[in-house]
């Protein structure tokens, strides 16, 4: 245990010690999309703004929320799923790069001709990963909903009732995302297939599944703060300050979210092959 503790503890040091810019960069265009997206947002009396951002949220809820101050309590969530699909979609490409650059110096072959290739068989298994723990992350809110909601309820006022149903409903996307964390790591082994990688990586993420839970609470703990005023607080910034600051909140928060998700791969990657060695 206590050397587990250890082996685990220097993983998470050396990611966060070893930053590199060329690791992260995938992670920096994901949410350069994602400031992009809240640039056009607070720019919807422009052509373009409303003819991008606008246009989107038009789609998905037609004209009531592109009204001012309306627009910036609607934009959490609307963030969220631009969130989503970000880190979904293009981040089944640009998340296996990234960790095709922090594993390269622990295996040579990623640093060589085998790069494209290795990186090009694991966006799939990426891919999967990302829609499977979509529909996990909507299965587990539903129940909580359903079963935990109105018994968080009846147990507490009403403050510590929304601050107990934010903190169970954090920690358990939190522990479903860690599952399927080691998916795009495993998918880039020599020799993988989709199936295998699925399989590998989610045993993977059980194995390892205390350790990873506490990367990313460790790593994402800066940005709670954040997350919680966006998710709880919109109407006292909307009221009390300028609804803009809500756009500001969610940049400093994608921005915090960023980097404690390149940190939590980086950490992981490194766990992942420490355990190896110590099995090999």
């Amino acid at each position: 245990m206590h050397r587990n503790f250890r082996v685990a503890r220097a993983c998470g040091v050396e990611a966060a010690r070893d930053f590199q810019w060329n690791e992260y960069a995938p992670f920096a265009w994901i949410l350069g999309a994602q400031l992009l997206f809240l640039l056009l947002a607070l720019n919807l009396g422009t052509t373009i703004g409303m003819g991008t951002a606008g246009a989107a949220v038009k789609l998905f809820a037609g004209d009531a929320p592109l009204h001012y101050p309306t627009f910036f309590l609607y934009l959490p969530n609307f963030n969220s799923w631009v969130e989503l699909f970000l880190y979904t979609f293009p981040g089944s490409i640009l998340i296996p790069i990234s960790i095709a650059r922090i594993q390269a110096p622990m295996d040579p072959d990623l640093q060589g001709a085998g790069f494209k290739g290795r990186v090009k068989r694991a966006w799939l298994p990426t891919l999967v990963a990302g829609i499977l723990t979509l529909l996990l992350l909507g299965v587990w809110q539903w129940a909580f909903n359903v079963a935990l909601v109105p018994l968080i309820r009846a147990s507490f006022p009403g403050l510590q009732a929304n601050a107990g149903i934010w903190a169970a409903s954090l920690i358990g996307a939190y522990c479903l995302s860690a599952l399927f964390l080691y998916v795009p790591i495993l998918a880039l082994q020599p020799d993988t297939t989709l199936v295998k990688a699925l399989r590998e990586g989610f045993r993977e993420g059980l194995r390892l599944f205390k350790w990873t839970i506490l990367y990313i609470f460790i790593f994402a703990l800066p940005a709670l703060p954040f997350l919680m005023a966006i998710q709880l607080g919109t109407a006292f910034m909307a009221e009390r300050m300028r609804p803009e600051m809500i756009a500001v909140v969610i940049a400093i928060y994608a921005i915090l979210i960023s980097l404690a998700t390149y940190l939590t791969y980086a950490a992981a990657a490194r766990l992942h092959w420490a355990s190896q060695v110590e099995e090999a």
